[in-house]
């Protein structure tokens, strides 16, 4: 990873290592695969998804305009979509989904409460309120005061529409965005090379990554250009680490909420500043040491789940390991996933823990049956 902190210069310890023949690279590149700056959105009139309808989460440049051209054609059955999609664009299974008077998390419409939004401004102003300039995002600085307040406001969540912009200062992936002595669009170009082998790796899950959501279902869907460019560029920066299946799940769901090249950051700064070193690398050791704590953990804390676990000669670390590689990406709705997150890049990795043990613990609570 030293190509990595030669741009970034944040982490202190070792980490990945890198090689210096990928720093040659970006000289001599020459993109086949040229960064689309997807701004502005389509040619001609870009249709908008109904508040609280399907794909009214996305960021508006992942809006799948051939879909909601059919879904504004309510009165012609014939032009419908083969399937219904939730606010995130997963598609919804009838026998599967929720009843829509039902009280569950996943019945609730996915709309932003005023009130709650209003709170999170207030905030924003307060902690604004040294400067002059009007209140912008623009104005505002690249990380967000780490205070007690913060905290107690994440746990509550983050109003959707505001979540990318505090998600960024909040993890550090803006800071680290604007630092860098290298740009996304330059790490594009040099990443773009089909022949190389993590790039044919990535080419090949591509599909098989987030199969059930409309942004990500076929080759022309909005969101495989961006991510194929994202997982090459997380290649190349890390090139101990290469290409990862569980990196991909995570990179495809915050392309679901922040442009591209927000997402790269974010993911560049969860690999570099918000897990400890080696959790993606050919060895995992990082995320093997995680487990260990975990097992550790469940034994001081969870008694009856580890005798449970010891009696049945139960590896936890098969069932968990996957939850902290993907940071529960791939195990639980975005819904959910959405605050784990929230709290995740304000706390960074001990959420995991936090997350896992109370899993586990209501789990423990529901077969006991206390």
């Amino acid at each position: 990873m030293d190509l990595a902190k030669s741009f970034f210069n944040v982490r202190d310890h070792d980490g990945y290592v890198g090689k210096e023949e990928h720093h040659k690279k970006l000289e001599t590149a020459v993109s086949e695969d040229e960064i689309e700056v997807e701004v502005g959105g389509l040619c001609g009139e870009t249709l908008s998804p109904a508040p609280g309808g399907p794909f009214s989460a996305l960021t508006s440049s992942m809006w799948p305009q051939d879909i909601l051209a059919k879904l504004n054609q309510p009165d012609d059955p014939n032009s419908q979509p083969e399937y219904r999609f939730d606010e995130f664009g997963f598609r919804v299974e009838e026998e599967d989904g929720p009843e829509q008077n039902s009280k569950k998390l996943l019945g609730i419409p996915f709309v932003e409460e005023p009130q709650h939004r209003l709170q999170w401004v207030a905030l924003l102003e307060f902690s604004h309120n040294k400067e002059v300039a009007e209140l912008s995002w623009q104005n505002m600085d690249r990380r967000l005061p780490r205070t007690d307040k913060l905290r107690e406001m994440v746990r509550h969540g983050i109003p959707h529409s505001l979540r990318p912009q505090i998600w960024m200062r909040m993890s550090g992936a803006l800071q680290k965005k604007c630092s860098s002595e290298i740009m996304y669009k330059d790490i594009v170009k040099a990443s773009s090379n089909d022949a190389l082998m993590t790039n044919k790796q990535i080419e090949k899950d591509l599909l098989r990554i987030m199969p059930a959501n409309a942004c990500f279902s076929h080759l022309h869907s909005t969101g495989i250009p961006r991510l194929r460019r994202v997982m090459r560029a997380l290649a190349w920066l890390y090139p101990d680490i290469g290409y990862c299946q569980g990196t991909g799940t995570m990179a495809a769901s915050l392309l679901l909420l922040l442009e591209e090249e927000d997402a790269f950051w974010m993911m560049a700064t969860i690999v570099e500043d918000l897990l400890p070193a080696s959790y993606y690398s050919s060895t995992l050791l990082g995320i093997q040491a995680d487990q260990k704590v975990l097992r550790t953990l469940v034994a001081n804390y969870l008694p009856d789940i580890d005798h449970v676990l010891v009696q049945h000669d139960i590896e936890l670390s098969l069932i968990s390991l996957h939850w902290f590689l993907t940071l529960f990406a791939s195990v639980v709705h975005m819904k959910i996933l959405l605050r784990i997150w929230d709290m995740f890049l304000f706390d960074g990795s001990i959420v995991l823990f936090q997350i896992t043990l109370g899993m586990l613990k209501i789990k423990g609570i529901y077969y006991s049956g206390r």
